[in-house]
């Protein structure tokens, strides 16, 4: 094929070498190929021939992650006086994750004197979007109606996604109202937008002014007005999407699937759920995490470990899956953007391997990271309990001049929180008017949950007085939380109140206030809780425990039947406390809230979940090899304490993770310091 290339240039057109070598440049798979097909272009000058090669040989090399040589190849082209390979280098940048650059090539384009067209705003906006830059994409949208390209259809559409990507969600439908076209792309991103900010009412309102206007869903739109049904936990609503999917055959597309089984698990149709899962021809780790959250969201303890059972036929344990997915991504050569790269950090920060996430971080030259490489790692530290660390790269982020965002300072103080560290998450806190970003309730949260945690519950409900009535269940939960840590039943009762008021149907509430009641031995209290929500249908979600093993999950729930698979575990329950309780172990009996006798809150309490599956893991983990456990609920404070001392005791390194954040137990200490 080469020396047949090398024969055209001389017999043939500009066209025809140009055709033959656009097709070998895309039938390249490896990135040594693509080198040498640079080169040969190079040495023989046919790529100074064509403009067209140029740009093909740009994409191509972004493809492979190689932006360094794509902006090499960009910088040897006369590119002085054409948009057409400036549009090809941010396109480039934008399409492969890398937004800083993108922009910061935007700017150099601007400063050249090259003028931008309808082919370079969406890519701008874009990753004006991907950054949370929204000061900037209201600069470029000055531009645009400068230039005049403000009725552009494909610009229009990118003001609409920059905006609502920056969480500016009235002024992206002021955007959307003016548009002089709209396509069925447009009014998804504008729902879609709704959807995420959770306005499901607003969503849908929409959904139905976009059907007047003649436009019909299809399976990306369903996806989104599925979850936004779920917020509503409007049933009727729910099956009339569920009956469109069906009419239509979205059921194809597996986040349809999985987007309506989450959707029937929020409006308690369990058997829905269970239908569409039994159904689906194909499934992935969220279909079955989607399945799994339906039973425990509703109370279905049995049917979570029968799932469970049915996952381990499946090979979907945790860690092992997560290295198998990204196994399968090297093996079979996929192209990892940016966005990719960053989503398998976050999977292996959220999979207990810290380590690796870190090492995926620093393989990534600083000129080529983004503001989500950052927010990823900022947040793995923040979940593990290190909030120093977290701290240290926001601080070297800010000294790399990477602007944070919204989340960035959702992590940096939710790892402030975790750790203790008032007085820095207070400053982090004003930095945010600093960088422009707006302060929005989940960071009120964050602050409250600071303060509560540090025992500065008047200060926590300052903070939120000052920003009534915006308030929401987030800031009042973070309140309620702190005030079953602290005891505060007075103050718990004006923050479920709160609660109750904004969230009505949300179990976890009543459970909270009921266990602050039951603290306090306001028996008569609790019992009132417990009957309303007997009388609103609510229950309480179950407990489960899962540990890995042999590849294999095995689930354990609070006071398991005995038989012949749970009796060596029970058995070695006993050992451990009896063991444990030599070295000084005092059972924490405030943690069974029920009124009855001292010796059956004990027997209460050695079965929980978490410390079977910390006996099984003792019982089957090789001594030398860490111990992981999983927790949908958070651990309670007599199991902390039991596997601090089992990792002092019996030697073993222990990781769980419960509902708010990872605890490493090594040597009778835990990272949290015993803060959370």
């Amino acid at each position: 094929m080469f020396r047949s290339g090398l024969n055209l240039c001389k017999n043939s057109s500009i066209f025809e070498i140009e055709t033959h070598y656009d097709r070998i440049i895309q039938s390249c798979n490896t990135l040594p190929f693509l080198t040498q097909i640079h080169s040969i272009l190079t040495t023989t000058g046919i790529i100074n021939q064509s403009v067209h090669l140029y740009a093909r040989l740009i994409i191509k090399y972004s493809h492979f992650f190689d932006l360094q040589t794509a902006r090499s190849v960009f910088n040897a082209t006369d590119h002085q006086s054409s948009s057409f390979l400036w549009n090809t280098m941010l396109r480039a940048y934008a399409n492969r994750g890398f937004s800083s650059d993108a922009l910061k090539f935007y700017s150099l384009m601007r400063k050249t004197g090259v003028q931008p067209n309808n082919y370079t705003f969406p890519f701008t906006l874009k990753s004006c979007a991907a950054d949370s830059m929204l000061k900037y994409g209201e600069m470029v949208h000055c531009e645009v109606l400068r230039g005049g390209f403000g009725s552009d259809v494909y610009v229009e559409a990118a003001l609409v996604d920059m905006y609502a990507g920056c969480g500016v969600i009235d002024d992206a439908r002021k955007v959307f109202d003016k548009m002089s076209k709209r396509d069925l792309v447009c009014w998804t991103a504008m729902i879609t937008a709704y959807e995420q900010a959770e306005r499901g009412e607003t969503a849908l309102c929409l959904l139905r002014q976009m059907y007047e206007e003649g436009f019909a869903m299809d399976w990306v739109t369903a996806v989104t007005v599925a979850s936004a049904v779920g917020q509503l936990g409007d049933v009727k609503y729910g099956r009339a999407v569920h009956g469109y999917a069906i009419c239509n055959a979205f059921f194809i597309e597996l986040p349809v699937v999985n987007s309506i089984i989450t959707m029937y698990a929020k409006c308690g149709e369990v058997e829905y759920a269970e239908m569409i899962f039994d159904c689906a021809k194909e499934r992935n780790v969220i279909t079955w995490n989607s399945m799994l959250t339906c039973y425990t969201q509703n109370g279905l303890a049995s049917e979570a470990l029968e799932l469970f059972e049915r996952m381990k036929m499946s090979d979907l344990g945790s860690r092992q899956h997560a290295a198998k997915i990204h196994d399968f991504i090297l093996q079979n050569k996929i192209d990892i953007n940016l966005t990719l790269w960053n989503a398998i950090m976050d999977m292996y920060a959220k999979c207990a391997d810290l380590d690796i996430a870190l090492k995926m971080f620093t393989e990534i030259p600083v000129n080529h990271l983004d503001v989500s490489s950052w927010n990823t790692l900022i947040a793995g530290y923040g979940m593990h309990g290190y909030g120093r660390e977290a701290l240290q790269h926001f601080n070297k982020m800010k000294d790399e001049n990477f602007q944070p965002n919204h989340i960035t300072f959702t992590s940096v103080l939710s790892a402030c929180s975790h750790s203790g560290f008032v007085n820095e998450g207070k400053k982090c806190f004003s930095e945010m008017e600093i960088f422009s970003v707006t302060k929005e309730p989940k960071h009120y949260a964050c602050m409250v949950d600071m303060y509560g945690r540090a025992g500065m519950l008047n200060e926590a409900y300052e903070l939120i007085k000052d920003m009534k009535p915006h308030a929401n269940d987030e800031v009042w939960g973070a309140l309620l939380l702190a005030c079953k840590i602290h005891g505060n039943t007075k103050l718990a009762e004006v923050a479920a109140d709160n609660l109750f008021h904004l969230d009505p149907q949300h179990t976890g509430y009543y459970v909270l206030m009921s266990n602050i009641y039951a603290d306090s031995r306001n028996w008569q209290e609790v019992g009132k809780l417990r009957q309303d929500m007997k009388n609103k249908g609510l229950r309480k979600p179950a407990a489960v425990s899962l540990i890995e093993f042999n590849n294999e999950l095995y689930g354990f729930c609070t006071g398991e039947l005995l038989d012949s698979f749970t009796r060596n575990i029970y058995q070695k329950v006993e050992q451990m406390v009896v063991e444990l309780k030599m070295e000084g172990y005092v059972p924490d009996l405030s943690c069974v809230f029920r009124d009855v006798e001292d010796e059956d809150k004990n027997g209460m309490l050695n079965y929980h979940g978490e410390k079977l599956a910390l006996a099984f893991g003792l019982m089957n983990v090789v001594v030398g090899l860490p111990i992981f456990i999983n927790k949908n609920l958070r651990v309670c404070s007599d199991c902390h304490s039991v596997f601090q001392l089992i990792s002092g005791v019996y030697g073993r390194k222990i990781t769980l993770r419960d509902v708010n954040r990872f605890h490493h137990f090594v040597d009778g200490l835990c990272s949290c310091n015993d803060y959370w």
